[in-house]
């Protein structure tokens, strides 16, 4: 309970977790389910061989259950932060519970007297021995093995997993659980020869776990073919029980949730390993590297999970807790009946929701009819958006917790009817098996469980006559219908949300685009481009077609991690796409300019946006020029985006961040003054005012109580000036506006420590700095250290005219952007950047080694934004500010510093040692800044 609790908080909050899809998934398998199996293994183990531990046993089987539970938790924790050694430990845990727990059901087949139904008992030992080697391979991939290991290791690791611990599990606690559901009678000899499908399964598993390891395509979809041979081999037996159960007549009616919700979750399993097993022999890559793993991940995570593991559970779960709370027949039928309200509703409505989910994410024609037909016709697995989505996972979710509070009835049921006296029922019949007397522990008692009846039904009974079973009951009609209705109701609602958020195109807008395409002449042509989508955008995000051809869009999904999709204005879309996948979008006749998008939730938010140009058109308008984020039009406050994730053009240098050296006590430096088309992110180029003709203007350095003499040369096309912070001189002269081709002489002595700010102070100086004229001065303190590695940082932000809005036509350079008055006004910045370009230290990281002193100034050039300067990974010892010390280790305080924080044209430097080697960020941690481009990555080596 305490793990399905847990899930619940995980779900709920799960959008601000880091990989919350591995969370949830690893709460559900090795926490609830393993924990399940643990208990009820033992549970059922004892009932079978008829080898009822004593109470001095408890407490061994309740410290196994901790040890797992440690175990779990250590591995979550470890994975979560990437501590591959924590999941080490976690991971040696998980194995030493289990097998702890085989070795505890291995003594008592051996003490047991005449073990008929040890062949369950044997799957639960086998099964238990296969976790170790799943807990092993995951563990191995905690450290991050390259392809194509890491793709052989994570289909191992699952098939090992699922396959091999739960699924040996589950198939042979059915082989005995589910005549007891049934309340019916299986015949020995049937029961052990369907138990030789069991040895088939676990020697199927090894083959497959072989082929993933070696890479044999062949090898691992024979050794899965042999598996679901032999699971239907088991199944047989099952499904012949199940109809027996089904027309036997009795005078209880059987409680239909936990029949309903094992049979559907048996069904997913068998789905979900043919499902394996096809997309394995479909795969090309005999290596099994990245593209099948992902698509195993995403596309069978969803049916094995949560329509396999989760209904199986819970459907045993329904049938075996009220039987082991005991209390009578009356209490225990009452608290059957509890856990079964609404069965066929609940059922119903969470197999089409992950019905629906499956479809959606196949994207084949097959799986889109399917999907039409599930919902009678009423959506469409294209228009299957983000916001439906949400809503039918919330009403999944809902069946879920369902169970949690139909639980709490079900106890406060069985407690109110404890005890009541009712007729028992004829000696001999399945009923007797529901008795029970209350769990005397904090374990479930073994006095019930599966246990039964064996041999051929009997033919004759006596007592009251029993009662044959309504041909069509009405309550389940209902269920069904309302259960079908409550999918519809999300499917339509989401669709309805999804159109007005823009997420899927409406009726309207598509009938629009299709009047415009009609009043052009189609030219019988077709272009084809092929669009690649990662990293939050579309490459290329700008598609010319000329006016009446038809075009065609090969689209792949090169993102490692996220799922993408294109919308056309038309209506035109090419579903979602996996990671790896790929899939040709026709989009039509193009007969006018048109937007394209990613429907995902916040991906269109992020700049996920692509245009199509109709050259040659009447409305032909495109423009060319820098990365401008989509929808701006002549909104001169739109913002100018960029892709923070490309790397600088080829004909960006990259600025060397290392302190210059130190000078003498006399210094005498020249800046020029030159105004050049510079790139600031990748594909966003600025008319820029520089000093040396770079966005920030060289790093100076001079030493304390050094003269410092700054000869300014304008060759700009309009007046410039210099303000050096760190000089106590007459702004009348030193700092007046030069026009162009004049120069001036600018002499300070550099009395004060710090990091200082210079710009140029010609009004209006917020252009002008954000134009570029910033740079730094340092000079460092009295007995200043040696470092082993000594970096300047200078923030500054930059705000831009996009394309087409006013003041673009005062761009002096081609191609390039003006700074933007309004936005600076309006405080808007479009790019927050370190040394003058966004991106360039996360192409070209800054370097270090494990155990040096790395000493990092810092500038907050401005115009108007400060920074707070965070490294993550890293803590500093040392920290100073504006001419002072606020953190030194020589302190003897013990204190340590997360953040520098500067206000504009403010400096200071701290310092930390690197403990491990890895790549580390320094940031922004106004984190708004840092998505605008403030970071910088360390590589740090051993």
């Amino acid at each position: 309970m305490g793990w399905m609790l847990a899930l619940v908080v995980v779900v709920l909050v799960h959008q601000w977790l880091p990989q919350a899809r591995w969370l949830m998934v690893h709460m559900v398998t090795l926490g609830l389910i393993t924990t399940s199996i643990m208990v009820w293994g033992q549970h059922f183990a004892e009932a079978l061989l008829k080898t009822r531990l004593g109470e001095e046993s408890r407490p061994r089987q309740l410290a196994r259950l901790r040890l797992l539970t440690a175990g779990v938790g250590a591995t979550i924790a470890g994975m979560l932060p990437g501590w591959p050694w924590l999941v080490v430990l976690g991971a040696l845990a998980v194995s030493a519970a289990l097998l702890w727990y085989a070795a505890a059901l291995g003594a008592q087949i051996r003490a047991a007297l005449a073990p008929r139904f040890a062949f369950t008992v044997r799957a639960y030992i086998t099964a238990a021995c296969l976790l170790p080697v799943g807990a092993l391979l995951g563990a191995v991939m905690a450290f991050s093995p390259g392809e194509p290991w890491q793709g052989r290791l994570m289909l191992a690791h699952q098939i090992v997993n699922v396959l091999g611990f739960v699924g040996l599990t589950v198939t042979g606690t059915l082989l005995t659980l589910w005549p007891t559901v049934l309340r019916t009678r299986i015949e020995l000899a049937a029961a052990t020869r369907a138990a030789g499908g069991l040895l088939g399964m676990f020697l199927a598993v090894l083959g497959a776990v072989a082929g993933a390891l070696i890479g044999s395509t062949l090898l691992g979809c024979a050794a899965l073919l042999a598996y679901l041979g032999s699971f239907a081999w088991v199944a047989a037996t099952l499904v012949r029980v199940g109809v027996r159960g089904v027309r036997q007549e009795r005078r209880v009616p059987l409680a239909p949730f936990p029949i309903l919700s094992i049979a559907a979750g048996t069904g997913w399993f068998a789905l979900t390993t043919a499902g394996l097993l096809v997309m394995w022999w479909r795969s090309a890559d005999e290596q099994m590297a990245s593209s099948l793993v992902a698509a195993d991940v995403q596309q069978l995570t969803v049916p094995f999970v949560a329509g396999f593991l989760l209904q199986v559970l819970l459907g045993a779960m329904s049938h075996l807790l009220p039987v082991t709370l005991g209390g009578g027949p009356r209490a225990t039928t009452a608290a059957l009946a509890v856990m079964s309200r609404g069965a066929v509703l609940r059922v119903v409505a969470y197999n089409l929701v992950v019905a629906l989910f499956v479809l959606a994410e196949r994207g084949t024609a097959g799986s889109r009819a399917l999907f039409s037909a599930l919902t009678l016709g009423t959506a469409d697995a294209q228009d299957f958006g983000s916001l439906s989505r949400v809503l039918l996972s919330l009403l999944g979710f809902a069946v879920l917790v369902s169970f949690v509070v139909l639980l709490v009835l079900a106890v406060r049921t069985s407690s109110r009817l404890r005890g009541a006296t009712v007729p028992l029922p004829t000696p001999g019949r399945p009923e007797a098996a529901a008795s029970a007397s209350p769990a005397r522990s904090e374990l479930p008692s073994p006095s019930v469980g599966p246990s039964p009846s064996v041999g051929p039904p009997t033919g004759s009974r006596s007592g009251p006559a029993p009662v044959a079973a309504a041909p069509m009951d009405r309550r389940a009609l209902t269920g069904a219908l309302l259960g079908l209705g409550s999918v519809l109701g999300a499917t339509a609602l989401g669709g309805s949300l999804d159109r007005s958020q823009g997420s899927i195109p409406d009726a309207a807008g598509t009938a629009g685009a299709a009047a415009t395409t009609a009043a052009v002449t189609p030219t019988g042509e077709t272009t084809t481009i092929a669009v690649s989508t990662a990293e939050m955008r579309f490459s290329p995000d700008r598609l010319e077609v000329p006016a009446g051809n038809s075009l065609v869009i090969e689209l792949s999904n090169d993102d490692p991690h996220d799922v993408h999709d294109l919308v056309l204005a038309t209506g035109a879309t090419s579903g979602r796409l996996q990671p790896g996948e790929s899939t040709v979008l026709d989009g039509g006749v193009v007969a006018h300019d048109m937007e394209g998008w990613c429907s995902i939730v916040g991906h269109r938010a992020m700049g996920m946006t692509l245009s199509i140009v109709a050259t040659g058109s009447a409305a032909d308008t495109a423009a060319d020029g820098g990365a401008v984020a989509a929808g701006s039009g002549a909104d001169e406050l739109a913002r100018v985006g960029a892709d923070m994730a490309a790397a600088p053009g080829p004909e960006v240098s990259v600025r060397d961040a290392r302190l210059p050296a130190a000078t003498g006590p006399q210094q005498r430096v020249p800046l020029e003054v030159v105004e050049v088309a510079a790139e600031i992110a990748p594909a966003v180029t600025m008319d820029a005012m520089t000093y040396g003709g770079a966005v920030v203007g060289p790093v100076l350095r001079s030493e304390l109580g050094a003269r410092l003499t700054v000869d300014l040369v304008n060759n700009g096309s309009m007046g410039h000036s210099l303000d050096l912070h760190a000089g106590r001189v007459s702004p009348d002269e030193a700092m007046r506006t030069i026009p162009p081709g004049e120069q001036l002489e600018y002499a300070i002595t550099t009395d004060h420590a710090g990091i200082w700010l210079y710009h140029c102070s010609t009004m209006p100086m917020s252009v002008h700095l954000s134009a570029g004229m910033v740079g730094a001065l340092v000079v460092p303190p009295p007995e200043l250290a040696l470092a082993d590695r000594e970096y300047v940082l200078v923030q500054s932000e930059h705000y831009l005219v996009p394309v087409g809005a006013p003041g673009s036509e005062t761009a002096t350079h081609e191609g390039a952007l003006p700074v933007s008055p309004a936005k600076i006004a309006a405080e808007r910045p479009d790019l927050t950047v370190f040394n003058g370009h966004a991106t360039q230290y996360v192409h070209s990281p800054l370097e270090a080694r494990v155990g040096e002193r790395v000493r990092l100034w810092v500038l907050a050039a401005g115009p108007s934004r400060g920074i707070s300067f965070h490294v993550v990974g890293g803590v500093f010892d040392t920290v100073f500010k504006e001419g002072a010390y606020l953190l030194r280790p020589e302190d003897g305080e013990g204190g340590g510093a997360q953040a520098l924080d500067l206000a504009a044209a403010q400096g200071g430097f701290v310092e930390l040692v690197f403990d491990e080697p890895g790549t580390y960020t320094a940031v922004n941690h106004s984190f708004v800044e840092m998505e605008r481009g403030a970071r910088a990555l360390i590589r740090v080596t051993a």
